[in-house]
């Protein structure tokens, strides 16, 4: 029989009835999300909510990022994990009302899954808090406050106003939906936040919650029907609900904008990480990656968090096999046109693409994903004539088109891996102006700004940014509130604090070191102080368009490790999974960062080094660069290798020999951790070719320092020139393969994915 509103009205009773969730690392509710997704069952369910357009909450309310969310876990859902089209039920903006939401959560979901079928519900949207509520339920002790999730028709002003509170769901609420499911095989993704910061903006990020709403509410209900449910919810030994949560409650979920589109942050990079998951990476490193992916965009203003509880014994995954980047998902022109969705890809990748970038068809078999092509080249070989390959036209968000290179050997549904990427040489730092700052300082900075080359000023919460400008606050702490998003006329015309101060902020609103201008100090001024800062922040943005650990072909694997015991100690590892050499399992036991999903944590004095394995059939040449907590650019290599590189010679060069490993620094109290605390990040770079300018450019800085010796870890004044030249360096390896193909250019990089690989390793200094 047909469950009616009414009777999952009276279900939801049994959030009410006290049931404790205790919190379980991160990495195991990922893992969980991969083995619900990945389970051959008869039957795979989804409810996908997303709401961009409120109806009641104002016009300053509006998100833009939901419905994307919506299409990144829809494509995943069907392409990746085989989840059938008409099984997945969607509800955008003015669909998803509350009684919408429980009708189809009722029909679609709780009346048709049975024991082994999967069912997953995905949230996108506005959240907040009721910090009390009453039940009618006997005996039960009223909580504090209770998340509520807002849907399209949810009514928030608070207890002061004469317009009552109605049309929530309450995260209880939800919780008891899940436990009126016949399966335990349930997941739930909520991609909004909880906590207010006080503004629309939290630094250049759209913030998915709403103010707080102190109010006592009732919940309607059946008291008899409500205590024959709770008694046989309390029959589940264990709730089978896992909640995945974009932050933790006392932070708020954000959506970042990029050039063409906006999504959640915590979605986007959820769903490309399970696109690119196989069976070579431990499910608990490769979510400690998704976290460490997300605090290096925004810092610690949003970190996930995970609700629920879930069996002792995990049902093992059955793996979909190797990774893909995206799929094809429309043909036209006798199969040669292609419409491609490209959710795999990193956003700021995907992002900067370039007509002529080049992806392989794969094929798939009893479930696993193979490049299909001729047998693997050897480091010095061409691309065989056979290789199938489709060639990006255009795109526009992740949604591109592209030519097949062979007639009608395409089809829709075929999953694609990424063969030659190509990036522009002009990359822009977009800096955005926040809204603290008045007209006349807008116009004075935007003026200052507009001097410097590839650095556009643009205004907060309207266009993709890369870092923050704005008036620094007294106090000299992280910012975690953010700037105001709505500026009033008087605010506009107001002239700046006589003592106001200027400084860089990151996208979440952290302020970055060492930026922060006198106060009292022209607004001209403080921007011309920051020319050498927005150049490292420039060259970081560069280098990360060269990440690929998810799509290199090249055999490596890299450990982050600790070295004050007398047994270096792995904190952190990554390695490429489509190599196609075999990497034999290490046997160092996971870290206590990688075990809780957290990102690695370092204290000042504490002394780390980078170690390279290269299981692949050929020498690798390897350089690292990075930026420091302290906003310094840096490099590791040996000093006796920069010091004797020729303008034109290559022999001096490092490598990392076939099937060996290598540590660097060299030696084990080279790289010190210092203070301040924040953020660091390292760039690891493969090249099957060696870094012949890179290397130069960097040994050109030190002939020229007064000292006769350099350290093994070398700070340096020229980040964008040495990283320029660099990808000049991929460029030239890639040049080969790239112009047998067609897909030469003196205008972008060209990168074959055969030819290199950058890891980016993100640490906190604490």
């Amino acid at each position: 029989m047909a469950l009616t509103r009414r009777a999952l009205l009276q279900k939801t009773s049994l959030a009410l009835a006290g049931l404790g969730l205790s919190d379980l690392y991160l990495w195991k509710f990922a893992h969980q999300y991969q083995q619900v997704l990945a389970q051959p069952t008869s039957r795979k369910l989804a409810l996908l909510v997303g709401i961009n357009q409120y109806r009641d909450l104002g016009k300053h309310s509006k998100l833009k990022g939901c419905l994307t969310d919506l299409e990144l876990q829809r494509e995943l859902l069907v392409h990746q994990f085989g989840f059938h089209p008409d099984d997945i039920v969607v509800l955008k903006n003015k669909q998803a009302t509350l009684k919408n939401i429980e009708t189809a959560f009722a029909t679609h979901l709780i009346e048709q899954a049975r024991p082994q079928d999967s069912v997953i519900f995905h949230f996108s949207g506005y959240g907040c808090v009721l910090h009390q509520y009453a039940t009618d339920i006997p005996e039960r002790k009223t909580p504090p406050s209770c998340n509520v999730l807002i849907p399209f028709d949810g009514t928030v002003e608070d207890a002061k106003s004469s317009q009552a509170i109605e049309n929530l769901l309450l995260e209880d609420q939800l919780t008891s939906w899940f436990r009126s499911l016949n399966t335990q095989k349930s997941f739930c993704v909520l991609d909004a936040g909880f906590t207010y910061p006080g503004k629309a903006l939290l630094g250049n990020l759209r913030v998915r919650s709403q103010p707080a709403i102190p109010q006592e509410i009732s919940l309607p209900g059946d008291l008899e029907q409500q205590e024959k449910l709770l008694n046989q919810s309390q029959r589940r030994s264990t709730p089978a609900e896992l909640i995945l949560a974009a932050s933790q409650n006392s932070q708020t979920a954000v959506e970042a904008q990029w050039h063409d589109f906006s999504s959640g942050l915590f979605t986007y990079i959820l769903t490309q990480h399970l696109w690119q998951q196989s069976a070579s990476k431990k499910p608990s490193v490769s979510f400690t990656h998704i976290v460490s992916d997300l605090e290096h965009r925004v810092g610690r203003v949003q970190q996930p968090t995970s609700r629920g509880q879930t069996s002792a014994d995990i049902l093992p995954a059955l793996s979909l096999g190797d990774s893909a980047d995206g799929v094809v998902t429309d043909i036209e022109d006798n199969g040669e046109e292609a419409t491609l969705w490209l959710g795999g890809v990193l956003p700021q990748v995907v992002d900067h693409y370039e007509a002529m970038t080049c992806f392989k068809i794969a094929a798939t078999e009893n479930g696993f994903v193979r490049a299909q092509s001729l047998p693997e080249r050897s480091v010095n070989a061409r691309p065989a004539s056979g290789d199938l390959l489709i060639r990006l036209d255009s795109h526009r968000g992740c949604v591109g088109t592209g030519r097949c290179n062979q007639e009608g050997q395409i089809t829709s549904g075929q999953k694609i891996r990424e063969a030659f990427r190509v990036i522009p040489k002009t990359i822009t730092l977009n800096v955005a102006l926040g809204s603290q700052l008045n007209r006349i300082e807008r116009v004075d900075a935007t003026s200052a700004f507009s001097d410097m080359p590839n650095i556009n000023p643009v205004i907060a919460g309207e266009q993709h940014a890369d870092v923050l400008f704005t008036q620094a606050p007294s106090s000299s702490q992280v910012i975690v509130n953010s700037v105001s998003s709505d500026i009033s006329e008087a605010d506009e015309q107001s002239a700046p604090p006589p003592q106001a101060q200027y400084g860089l902020f990151s996208q979440g609103g952290e302020e970055l070191a060492d930026t922060r201008g006198e106060s009292g100090e022209a607004i001209k001024t403080a921007v011309n102080q920051l020319h050498d800062t927005l150049k490292l922040l420039l060259a970081c943005k560069t280098l990360d368009l060269t990440v690929n650990d998810f799509s290199s072909r090249i055999g490596a694997m890299v450990f982050l490790e600790g070295v004050d015991t007398e047994k270096p100690q792995v904190l952190a590892r990554q390695n490429t999974s489509r190599a196609p050499w075999t990497l034999k399992e290490t046997s160092s036991p996971l870290s206590s960062f990688e075990k809780q999903g957290q990102v690695v944590q370092l204290s000042r004095g504490q002394h780390i080094q980078y170690r390279i394995r290269n299981y692949s059939d050929a020498p690798l040449y390897w350089l690292v660069l990075g930026v420091d907590n302290r906003t310094q650019f840096f490099t590791i290599y040996s000093p006796e290798a920069l010091l004797a590189v020729p303008e034109t010679e290559t022999t001096n060069q490092d490598t990392v020999a076939a099937g060996g490993s290598l540590a660097v620094p060299f030696s084990m109290n080279e790289y010190v951790v210092r203070g301040p605390t924040g953020l660091a990040t390292t760039y690891v770079i493969l090249s099957r070719s060696p870094f012949v300018k890179g290397l130069s450019e960097i040994a050109g800085k030190i002939r020229q320092s007064s000292s006769n010796t350099s350290p093994v870890v070398v700070r340096l004044t020229n980040p964008l020139e040495v990283t320029q030249q660099v990808l000049q360096d991929l460029h030239d390896g890639s040049a080969p393969t790239a112009e047998q193909i067609g897909v030469a250019s003196d205008n972008n990089w060209v990168w074959d994915v055969d030819q290199w690989a950058t890891f980016q390793f993100t640490h906190e200094v604490v």
